[in-house]
């Protein structure tokens, strides 16, 4: 996706973006938790909302592959093309077979084998089935949504292309897409309300799992990192300013985001899977790369929440399936103690697992598969030097 090296291109590296991975990460982790009965209410309304954790994943893959690679994919190689395709496959897709595979053996019994030939292709979200989409591994739904919006980058980076130093216009653009995303719920509340999710004209396949509705989110991000950029090359942030807009754009919307998730009467409307939370969390990717010394981004970029977001993807991969084989659902019916304790061992187990799979897997598969296909990308051939 570039003319030069993908290896030689700059990138901007946000480590507090890194560490909010791990947070998204435990958000779908307690969604897929029972809660216990001694819980407050917003508590269980916070854990019920954390499916929103994917929304994060798909607005922050647009935002960081934008931040570092927008350039390079508005002007287009072959070469290129192919090593980031290439690159973005090294990245998810081993961890996701490998733990497809473990759990499709020990868990599933190795049966519905069409089943698991859909999800070796990473195709399940396309389909209306809900047993087809969350079978074997529920929560890899969303592989199959990353590799259609990798897919899109490119022709998304070439639409963005003529108005990518234009802030109004890109401002304009992703008004536009959340007004859309907003409509769409509207138009599900109106016309299709109360579709039980395994009805294929529900708003849950419609809004939350299609491949295709996703593409608001993540061009979103791109958008969001278009502006970044600008505003860190156009002025640098000054001293009051910055005491002033750092905590709007930092704090404002983590707070926003979890008083919508604790918020009574979110579950009744249909932007709660998905246009509710798109911008609080562009505003958030914006700030914290705006203003990397304040002090929820030097929280969030402190060392040991960068490592668990490091290993976030593959909690993320793991811990459904860890959930199961640990029989987690029936933990709420123990005491209140007894249930918190078991769930923060739980969590741990998740990490442990998760870190062994991403240093003893994913790094390695990694390396491994750009090391093997990678294309070289031909020298430049140097200008003659005229003789005197």
């Amino acid at each position: 996706m570039t003319s030069t090296p993908l290896d030689h291109a700059p990138r901007l590296h946000i480590p507090a973006l890194t560490g909010l991975r791990w947070f998204a990460a435990l958000a779908v982790f307690l969604h897929h938790s029972v809660p216990h009965e001694s819980l407050p209410g917003p508590v269980v309304r916070i854990m019920g909302a954390g499916s929103n954790g994917v929304t994060f994943f798909f607005l922050l893959s647009g935002f960081v592959i934008a931040l570092n690679y927008f350039d390079a994919a508005a002007r287009p190689t072959l070469h290129g093309t192919w090593n980031y395709l290439l690159g973005r496959l090294a990245r998810v897709y081993p961890l996701y077979l490998l733990v497809l595979v473990v759990v499709w053996l020990a868990l599933d019994d190795a049966s519905y084998v069409s089943r698991f030939v859909v999800q070796v292709f990473a195709v399940q979200s396309w389909y209306p089935s809900l047993s087809l989409t969350y079978g074997i591994n529920p929560p890899a739904w969303s592989i199959g949504v990353e590799f259609f919006l990798y897919a899109c980058f490119p022709l998304l980076a070439l639409a963005l292309r003529p108005i990518a130093g234009n802030v109004r216009a890109l401002l304009a653009v992703a008004v536009s897409l959340v007004v859309l995303l907003f409509a769409a719920a509207a138009l599900f509340h109106l016309f299709r309300y109360g579709l039980a999710a395994t009805n294929p004209y529900s708003a849950h396949r419609w809004l939350y799992r299609t491949p295709v509705t996703r593409l608001g989110d993540f061009t979103i991000g791109m958008i969001g990192a278009l502006l970044l950029r600008h505003a860190l090359r156009s002025r640098p942030a000054s001293a009051v300013p910055e005491r002033v807009m750092s905590p709007m754009l930092t704090w404002l919307p983590l707070a926003a985001t979890l008083l919508l998730m604790a918020w009574p009467g979110r579950a009744r409307f249909y932007a709660s899977y998905d246009a509710m939370w798109v911008v609080p969390a562009a505003v958030l990717f914006f700030g914290l790369g705006r203003y990397p010394r304040s002090l929820l981004s030097r929280f969030l970029s402190a060392r040991p929440l960068v490592f668990l977001g490091e290993v976030s993807f593959a909690f993320y991969l793991v811990h459904r399936p860890l959930m199961q084989a640990l029989g987690s659902e029936s933990w709420a019916d123990d005491a209140f103690v007894a249930y918190a304790v078991k769930t923060a061992l739980l969590v741990a187990v998740v990490t442990a697992v998760a870190a062994a799979c991403h240093f003893l897997w994913e790094r390695p598969a990694q390396r491994f598969v750009n090391r093997r296909l990678r294309a070289r990308v031909p020298a430049a051939t140097p200008a003659p030097v005229p003789v005197a």
